[in-house]
């Protein structure tokens, strides 16, 4: 069964907190490493709390993907993953390898921050669209999503919530795959993944390199992706780790329908991680984790070239305290030292922040979450932020919960320092973006598990909103300045259901409206309604078939309304041995024309194919 939002049963589990003292030195070091007491780590969500909980008793609202279950429905890009989920909008120029912009409830692209094995990857300087836009899921064994303001967790760009995904780890053994696919505008792809690991040391490695014409002219596309792990345990309490991953992506712009800009975009980013986990006690453990992300963007055209480079080094400091079994903190720092190159002009930055969350139990079916934050920035000062919320096990298999929470958004160098090039200005006045924000929700589970629902209402306020001035009509040169306000306000809704032995369905749909407050004009880019559904049929034993429905409604554009559009994607999957798979499937089956975003066509009905072996 794919697991759309957490399903949940009715088990209260005895002293869950002082169990997860075990889970520090195992689970959340290295879960495939076989040890006495490791829970398997798809029974818990990591995000919510920066900790292992039980989603039982998760207050957030927050989505653990099923990686398996997306690998056998055919989705591999970050991208069309994240698309399925309840609260999520991503829009994209027309194709593969083009930028993409996530609005989380409504919230702007550099409002949601993207987690990387524990290092913050974005913020409103180095932006994650061409990554998204072409990122695969290859090498990837964590996929979280998680909804509402998250500063006080994860400090600045995490206004509507959180992107968290972890590099693969080891598997006892030696654990494979290869796989090789082709299909329509001339692509083809390969890639393959590797897992050793003993029970003192573990190594992963991924590669997966594609290439595409895409359909339009001069819109050809290709990437390569690495990500790779080794870690082991090097004496009692203590396991080191380093990770890596590398994402490269060429691509032809050929710009929008009603404005051509063709140009070339190169697009690099790295990110090395180390890290050590020290369990000192039953109760008490310690994560130190260092960081080196650089991100190189280049765009070329008739107008001129655009170089940006963006380098942060972080260090992050996590320390866990299970001081009762019914009562955990989470404190902790980080630091982060910036430089940003844009055209060979550079600004610097140094981040310092501190944070505490607490999870609380002061009976067994409620669970009480509370933190702090404080933030500051050598550039534009300080920033403290704050959460609470509630679940409550209302009865078997029925959970209620409820947050609340503050969000910032620092603004970026070119906003502070200006850029010549671009006509920008700079304005060493601009204040963070601020935010709050609440949800209340219910999460259900019937029939021994085969069906489980959940329903959220949220609702965020954003003030200091960035917008552009121009300040000059003859040059037309302006300056990023605070001055909008604006709220989205929404319910999302998923339902898993096992309808027959053989026969499993998803729906995800969310209602979202969201205005800028000052003008009460729609923000655009976010429809009112979006709906996500699957059914999957396995028609024998060797033979799986699937459809996929999406379909996106009442949404606005910079040019005004924008069309409403339903795609259908059809997949099968043929197991022709236990090691091997053959798969077929047909994008935008209807050969639906439509825009993500107005200018930009998507593909029409496209046909893929792939073969995978397995070791």
């Amino acid at each position: 069964m794919h697991t759309n939002q957490i399903s949940f049963r009715f088990r209260p589990r005895v002293a869950a907190s002082a169990r997860f003292a075990a889970l520090l030195g195992a689970a959340v070091a290295a879960d495939g490493f076989a040890q006495d007491g490791v829970v398997p780590m798809d029974e818990y969500v990591v995000s919510a709390t920066r900790s292992v909980q039980d989603p039982w008793y998760t207050a957030s609202a927050v989505t653990r993907l099923d990686l398996d279950s997306l690998n056998e429905l055919q989705i591999e890009d970050l991208r069309s993953a994240l698309a399925r989920e309840p609260g999520i909008t991503i829009t994209n120029t027309g194709a593969p390898g083009g930028q993409s912009t996530v609005f989380m409830r409504g919230a702007s692209g550099h409002q949601t921050l993207f987690v990387v094995d524990g290092i913050r990857m974005n913020d409103r300087s180095a932006a994650y669209s061409n990554f998204l836009g072409g990122a695969g899921l290859s090498g990837v064994d964590r996929l979280e999503v998680l909804r509402g303001p998250q500063s006080t967790l994860y400090g600045s760009s995490a206004m509507g919530g959180v992107i968290a995904l972890e590099t693969s780890r080891a598997a006892q053994g030696l654990h494979g795959a290869v796989a090789a696919s082709g299909g329509s505008f001339g692509t083809a792809g390969g890639g393959g993944t590797v897992r050793f690991g003993t029970e003192t040391f573990g190594a992963t490695a991924a590669l997966e390199r594609r290439v595409t014409a895409n359909d339009r002219e001069g819109n050809h596309f290709k990437s390569t992706a690495f990500a790779g792990r080794i870690e082991g345990r090097v004496a009692e309490g203590l396991r080191l780790g380093v990770t890596y991953r590398g994402d490269f992506g060429d691509y032809e712009e050929p710009g929008s329908r009603l404005f051509a800009s063709p140009g070339v975009i190169e697009s690099r980013n790295h990110l090395a991680t180390g890290y050590a986990l020290v369990a000192l006690n039953d109760a008490l453990s310690t994560r130190i984790t260092t960081g080196l992300h650089r991100r190189e963007y280049a765009f070329a055209s008739a107008w001129g070239t655009t170089e940006t480079e963006n380098t942060r080094k972080v260090v992050d400091l996590q320390n866990t305290w299970a001081i009762t079994p019914t009562t955990e903190l989470v404190f902790g720092g980080n630091y982060e030292r910036s430089t940003y190159d844009i055209n060979a002009e550079r600004s610097r930055d140094e981040l310092l922040a501190g944070f505490l969350s607490a999870v609380v139990r002061p009976v067994e079916r409620l669970t009480l979450t509370g933190g702090v934050r404080h933030d500051d920035f050598d550039s534009v000062g300080g920033a403290a932020t704050w959460r609470g919320g509630a679940a409550w096990l209302l009865g078997p298999g029925t959970k209620l919960r409820a947050n609340y929470g503050t969000g910032f958004s620092a603004p970026g160098s070119d906003d502070r320092f200006g850029v010549a090039q671009w006509g920008q200005r700079g304005n060493p006045d601009i204040l963070p973006e601020k935010s709050r924000g609440w949800d209340v929700g219910v999460d259900q589970e019937l029939y021994d598990g085969r069906l489980s629902a959940s329903a959220t209402w949220f609702h965020n306020s954003f003030r200091n909103l960035f917008e552009w001035q121009t300040v000059d009509f003859t040059t037309f040169e302006g300056r990023t300045v605070n001055r909008a306000r604006a709220s989205t306000e929404g319910v999302e809704l998923a339902l898993d259901a096992v309808v027959a032995p053989a026969v499993t369905t998803r729906l995800a749909y969310t209602y979202l409206d969201a205005r800028n407050d000052s003008d009460s004009i729609r923000l655009i880019r976010r429809p009112r309604h979006t709906i996500d559904a699957d059914v999957t049929v396995r028609a024998t034993q060797a033979l799986l078939l699937g459809i996929g429905v999406r379909a996106v409604a009442d949404r606005t554009d910079s040019s005004g309304r924008a069309e409403d559009y339903t795609t259908a994607r059809i997949h099968a999957t043929w197991t022709a041995r236990e090691d091997l798979r053959l798969r077929l499937r047909v994008e935008n089956a209807f050969d639906e024309t439509y825009e993500d975003v107005v200018g930009y066509p998507a593909l029409p009905r496209a046909f893929f194919g792939s073969v995978e072996w397995t070791f």
